[in-house]
């Protein structure tokens, strides 16, 4: 089955870009593109562009300058420049380096690595296709040696001594909303969850950083190769136990329509190859290291997917029964 035809199209995603910087600047009415775009012509000395693949809550233009392509991102709230160094001290190259710029009129200014490529998005079209299983799996490969860098490079993460407890109470609260509102079938998944929770958090299991938001704006690849060009949008990143981010590798392994996840036809073979690749970065690991990073995977799965997280709704509801995001849950959590 062809499931790469399902796949959004270049025009619908450009079209997402231009509502986005749209937003942007109706959000934020004390600046205009124009004042971005010269700010930005002076940092970078070229003149600028947006680039193709722009976020919610930020503007971000691209220069080419001396066959060196700079990019400058506008936001709407400050990075967090610590865990950004963080992030390139776990992940290496596949994190973008970041320096402040100042603000202009409440917008915090950034000039960033251009990370080349296309973002996922674009891409999936491409490498969900018949007879492009050799580029998606290198695209899994590298996904997995991305996964494997924080396992390997732990910087010292200083926290209070009572984070830990903190995290499992809040771990545990958010298995409890989804065991009273999602329906019986979901129930034993949960309860399996809840019983390895306190496997995530031994003393000698690691707390790493975890990018969280591991979409498919955010991988960014080469078209060409499937290689893993980088990984952008660490705004949201937050120190967790190992494998609460590994559900990203779903996104790469399928793709959505309006009434069910389709996973590629060999995505059980490229889920193996995850495995083999992540295990030969790391070395073996105990079976009960092994059995918490299942858990951290199925526990991120339930927490992404199992609240409705429209901007209209308040407090990241419970999914309830017929939502268009049930087939995530249900493809991710039951399969």
């Amino acid at each position: 089955m062809d499931i790469s035809r399902y796949a959004v199209s270049a025009e619908d995603i450009d079209a997402l870009t231009i509502y986005q910087i749209t937003n942007f600047f109706r959000r934020h009415q004390s600046i205009t593109k124009d004042d971005c775009n010269r700010t930005a012509a002076k940092i970078t000395g070229s003149p600028v562009s947006p680039t193709l693949v722009q976020g919610e809550t930020s503007y971000t233009v691209a220069a080419n300058t001396n066959q060196q392509v700079k990019v400058v991102q506008f936001r709407h709230s400050p990075l967090n420049l610590e865990l950004m160094c963080q992030a390139r001290q776990t992940y290496g190259e596949f994190v973008p380096n970041c320096e402040p710029y100042g603000m202009l009129a409440g917008v915090h200014v950034y000039q960033m690595d251009f990370v080349p490529g296309v973002a996922f998005s674009r891409a999936r079209h491409h490498l969900l296709a018949p007879r492009m299983e050799q580029r998606l799996l290198q695209t899994v490969q590298d996904f997995a040696r991305f996964i494997a860098s924080a396992w390997n490079n732990r910087p010292a993460l200083e926290q209070p001594p009572d984070t830990a407890c903190e995290l499992f109470v809040h771990y545990s609260r958010i298995l409890d909303r989804l065991s009273q509102a999602l329906p019986e079938r979901f129930q034993p998944k949960l309860n399996e969850v809840r019983q390895g929770l306190p496997l995530l958090f031994r003393p000698d299991y690691p707390m790493v950083l975890n990018h969280d938001d591991l979409l498919e704006m955010n991988i960014h690849m080469d078209m060409g190769t499937g290689r893993i060009t980088g990984i952008v949008d660490w705004a949201d990143a937050k120190i967790a136990p190992f494998g609460t981010s590994l559900g990203g590798l779903e996104t790469i392994l399928g793709i959505q329509t309006s009434s069910c996840w389709l996973f590629h036809p060999n995505h059980d073979y490229l889920r193996t190859q995850f495995w083999k690749t992540f295990y030969g970065v790391i070395g073996q690991l105990s079976d009960t290291d092994r059995r918490a990073i299942e858990v951290g995977r199925i526990f991120g799965l339930f927490r992404t997917y199992g609240f409705d997280r429209r901007p209209e709704k308040d407090n990241a509801a419970p999914l309830e029964e017929g939502d268009q995001e049930f087939v995530c849950l249900e493809a991710f959590c039951l399969r």
